[in-house]
This record gives C-alpha cells, sequence and structure tokens, in this order.
C-alpha cells in the first residue's frame, strides 16, 4: 500500500499488537488465504482497514475509499461491513493479549466469581449534533471483553433486565442499577449483584426485624473506615403483589478529605438542589449485594467496587478522547467490533506512554507533569496515532482530489439511506416510554 508518509509510523503501532496478530487472524478465520483472487490476504491489511474506520472514526464509505485511493486494495463498503460484523473475535483475542495477566481479577481470587460491569452511555450517530441514542454494554473486568452491547433510544433505561446473566458472575454496577427489581433478575439467572446503593430507588427493612431502615442513622453509627455490614431486604409492586429480595447493605465512612470531595461532586451535579441528605450521604460509600457473606466479605465488596472505579477512570479518559461514544450503526455485532477497535486502540497508545513511564519512575528527577497527567499524554499520542492509522497522507489527497470525489460519488449511489436518517429512526425517542424508576 501506498503509504510513503507514514510507513514507519504504522510499523511502529503494529510493534506495540501481540506478536501473534498474523497467526491469530489465522486462527479467528479472518482472512481468505484459501481463494487467490482475494483483497485481503494478511493482517496487516485487515486492520488497516479496521484501524481507519474505528480509530479514525471514518464511515464504512471513506474508509474503503481512502484505503483504495492510498494504493490499497479496492474493497467494497458492503465487504468491509461483513468483515467488521465477524471481527470482534478476533479483536478480543488481540485486546486479551495486550493486557497484562493480573491475579487481581482472576476468579479464583474472588471465590470463582467472575466479575463483569455494566453501565450506559450517551452516544451519537453519524454525523449527529446531541445524543441520537444510549448504549448499555456489559464488560468482563479479566480481559475488557465485551460480552453484551445493546443500543436503545434515547429513554433507555438503565437496568440489570436488559441483559442475561450466567452463572458464578458478579454484576457490578452504578447507582442507576439500584433496583430491586432489576437486581432480582440477576439472581434468577444464577448470578449475583453488587450495585452503588440509591435510597431513592431501592427501599429496605431490616431482614431480622422487618422495620424500615434508617439508612443516614445506621451510617451515622458507623466506626473508623472499616467495612460494615447489615443484613436486609428490598422489595417493590409487581401489580399487586409485592416482591421482596434478600441482601446485604455494606457501608465504610469515607476520610474526612475523600468526603469533602464527594460532597464537592454532589454540588457540582446537583448545584442549588443538593438535599442535605445527599450531601450527608456522599461522606459514606454505601453498596447493596445478594452475595452472602462467605462468599463476599463486606471489606471483599467495597475493593471490588473500587476495581469498578477504576475501570471507569480508564473509560472516562478513552471515551472523551478516543471518540468512544461515535457509533457507526446500531447493528450489535458490528457495534462489539467497534467498541472492542477502540479498547485496542486505547491499550496502543497505553502501552506506548507507559515506555516513558518505568524511566522516570527509577530517576532521581521529579516526574513530568506529561507522566502525572496521563489525559495529557493520552491526547498527544492519540493524535500522533491517528496519523499513523490513515492509510493516505494529506500530499495525496491534495493531488487526487477528483479521484477521491469520483470515487465517493460511486459510494453514495442512494442518498436517501445515509446512515444518520437510518440511526435515529431506528431509535425513536417513544421506544421506551418506561420512566428510569421502574427499570
Amino acid at each position: 500500500m501506498e503509504h510513503a508518509h507514514g510507513i514507519a509510523d504504522w510499523e511502529t503501532l503494529l510493534d506495540c499488537l501481540p506478536s501473534d496478530y498474523e497467526e491469530l487472524a489465522d486462527e479467528y478465520k479472518q482472512l481468505n488465504r484459501q481463494w487467490p483472487n482475494a483483497k485481503v490476504q494478511d493482517a496487516k491489511t485487515l486492520l488497516r482497514f479496521v484501524f481507519a474506520h474505528v480509530g479514525a472514526d471514518l464511515p464504512l464509505r471513506q474508509t474503503v475509499v481512502a484505503v483504495g485511493e492510498a494504493g490499497g486494495p479496492k474493497l467494497s463498503a458492503v465487504r468491509l461491513h461483513l468483515r467488521m460484523r465477524r471481527a470482534h473475535p478476533y479483536l478480543a483475542a488481540l485486546v486479551s493479549r495486550m493486557l497484562p495477566a493480573s491475579a487481581a481479577v482472576a476468579p479464583e481470587r474472588w471465590d470463582g466469581y467472575d466479575l463483569v460491569l455494566t453501565d450506559a452511555s450517551a452516544i451519537c450517530g453519524p454525523g449527529a449534533e446531541g445524543t441520537d441514542a444510549r448504549l448499555h454494554v456489559v464488560i468482563r473486568v479479566a480481559d475488557l471483553r465485551v460480552l453484551q452491547v445493546e443500543v436503545t433510544g434515547v429513554e433507555g433505561g438503565e437496568t440489570l433486565r436488559r441483559f442475561h446473566w450466567e452463572r458464578n458472575q458478579l454484576v457490578i454496577g452504578d447507582r442507576g442499577y439500584s433496583n430491586g427489581r432489576g437486581i432480582a433478575s440477576v439472581v434468577a439467572d444464577g448470578a449475583d449483584a453488587l450495585v452503588r446503593f440509591n435510597s431513592a430507588s431501592m427501599p429496605l427493612v431490616s431482614a431480622a426485624s422487618s422495620a424500615e431502615v434508617d439508612v443516614l442513622g445506621w451510617c451515622r453509627a458507623l466506626q473508623g473506615h472499616r467495612a460494615t455490614e447489615l443484613d436486609v431486604v428490598t422489595y417493590w409492586r409487581d401489580g399487586r403483589e409485592r416482591r421482596e429480595l434478600r441482601g446485604r447493605l455494606i457501608g465504610i465512612r469515607l476520610p474526612d478529605e475523600d468526603a469533602s470531595s464527594a460532597r464537592d461532586w454532589v454540588r457540582r451535579e446537583h448545584g442549588a438542589n443538593a438535599s442535605a441528605e445527599q450531601l450527608e450521604q456522599a461522606g459514606y460509600i454505601l453498596l447493596f449485594t445478594t452475595a452472602p457473606a462467605g462468599r463476599l466479605p463486606a471489606a471483599r465488596a467495597v475493593e471490588a467496587y473500587r476495581l469498578r472505579w477504576q475501570i471507569e477512570l480508564q473509560f472516562k479518559r478513552w471515551k472523551s478522547l478516543c471518540r468512544f461514544d461515535r457509533l457507526p450503526n446500531y447493528r450489535d455485532d458490528t457495534i462489539k467490533s467497534w467498541l472492542t477497535g477502540k479498547l485496542l486502540l486505547g491499550l496502543v497508545v497505553d502501552r506506548i506512554g507507559a515506555q516513558a513511564l518505568p524511566t522516570a519512575a527509577h530517576s532521581s528527577q521529579p516526574p513530568t507533569a506529561m507522566a502525572r497527567n496521563p489525559w495529557k499524554l493520552t491526547n498527544l499520542i492519540w493524535a500522533a496515532m491517528l496519523a499513523a492509522v490513515m492509510p493516505i497522507g494529506l500530499n495525496r489527497v491534495v493531488k487526487h482530489v477528483p479521484q477521491i470525489v469520483a470515487a465517493l460519488d460511486a459510494c453514495d449511489s442512494h442518498l436517501e439511506q445515509r446512515q444518520l436518517t437510518l440511526f435515529r429512526e431506528h431509535f425513536p425517542a417513544d421506544r421506551n416510554p418506561e420512566p428510569r424508576c421502574k427499570c
């Protein structure tokens, strides 16, 4: 492929991938080597298409034109779409190999639990000026594998009932998932849940006395900064019937400095509407779990939830700089490939950035501002990596504008079927009219 301006940069990016990326492409049947006329004969070419599409946020049509005009294979947009539909297992294998083996998240450390995270995020379709839909994702902590995805309309609420769960999974969610009906669906599938407790959506009674639990009163009695638990029952109405679910309320008092930061966040989030109760409750970590105490003691539950915080901070950085919220379409299989490709590139950025940090760590000189602030470092490396990902340089674009315009026009033979229209029509605002508190 003609890419004189960035061959060295492209090779540098490939060097950051697992050394067996070519063999893995064969193992996961991504290449058609048995067909002599197949246009994509090696993993480098396949990854060039995928990274241009995913990393540079190029729609399928622009991706195939950019690669083709740079001297690469003349692949059709439909063919690239089909490749993206089946690329997820291969990309997930690459992500898994990029992650350092960590005993901290191994099921053996968690009494057989496989830790999985669920979250939702506002997303935008191609060419959007605001939020078009909501993305709901389930990710396994051990290898960051995207297990399940669903895209809904903007009113689609956070609910654990949206997915199917497996035995021995510990499903970790934030306050939006603190709902008895949703957690009961996790238990019904043979899994357990660990969520940040939300008093507004989860009433509690004591398992011992059946009396309503005064959560703040219980918190005020917490001693020191160690995790304490209370056996509780949450309940909800299913028609005329009252449903109940047993669990444990886990609380820990935050140190004064952390509590002050948490209250500042509440004030920023709610402004003048922040209540005295919200501000007081911000001084504690409150969790609800269905996991038995013998399998997940209170201190271990807090530790598991802190793992979620670490990964969430990583995702916030990647989403902000790597544009995780720009989905190309609404198919679950292609969304999995899209997200996993973004994860892979995010890990490449981290691997490049980490190369300088060990030297600084063993130096007598104080760490640089870049090393102290991963956001700045990620921003710089991501921009440089995009230049390496792009298969066509600016000089070639300038010289061959007529040919590129002709190729793009040939791709746009059905202008009435543009992606933005399809994306928005697939997720009408009234698709999920239930208020979020009932999810």
